[in-house]
């Protein structure tokens, strides 16, 4: 799979309003986590992580991240996420803190909506048998959550195609 870097530069172009305000959601984030990574490299790859994280990409995985990040492949990911050595009770810790200061609002309704997703196999990351209402029978599913932060009184919706 590649990625045509002038499309995603180009999205990023058009989204910047969008792009610069995500970019310092992530940057402030990324501040209240610096202290769970020990070495500069873990770091910085967790920043660049975050920043691939935010772009136009269509599926997010170590591959897709590695080839937005300009790298030869998806190894260093897969070291950092596996084996590299960080704190991630502490950054995941710290960032619960970090988003409910910058959600919290008196006016604000957070709105957590699953649903089933049929898989065709238990192979499928998340994916066990389990009874699905939606789908009245007990099959391979995984359960997905949105989450929603409203704060003008809107409405989640969704339909089937």
């Amino acid at each position: 799979m590649t990625t045509d870097q002038d499309a995603v530069a180009v999205g990023a172009t058009i989204a910047g309003g969008v792009w610069s305000e995500c970019f310092r959601a992530a940057m402030a984030a990324m501040a209240a986590v610096a202290a769970c990574f020990p070495r500069r490299e873990s770091r910085l790859l967790a920043r660049d992580m975050a920043e691939a994280m935010l772009t136009g990409l269509e599926t997010r995985n170590c591959w897709t991240l590695a080839e937005a990040l300009g790298h030869a492949s998806p190894s260093r990911l897969q070291h950092f996420l596996s084996r590299g050595v960080w704190d991630h009770d502490a950054v995941r810790d710290r960032t619960a803190t970090w988003a409910a200061g910058e959600l919290a609002d008196d006016d604000a309704v957070l709105i957590v909506d699953e649903t089933g997703d049929e898989k065709s196999s238990t192979d499928a990351v998340g994916a066990a048998r389990q009874y699905s209402g939606a789908l009245g029978a007990r099959i391979s599913i995984t359960v997905p959550a949105a989450v929603v932060l409203d704060r003008h009184g809107g409405v989640m919706w969704s339909r089937r195609r």
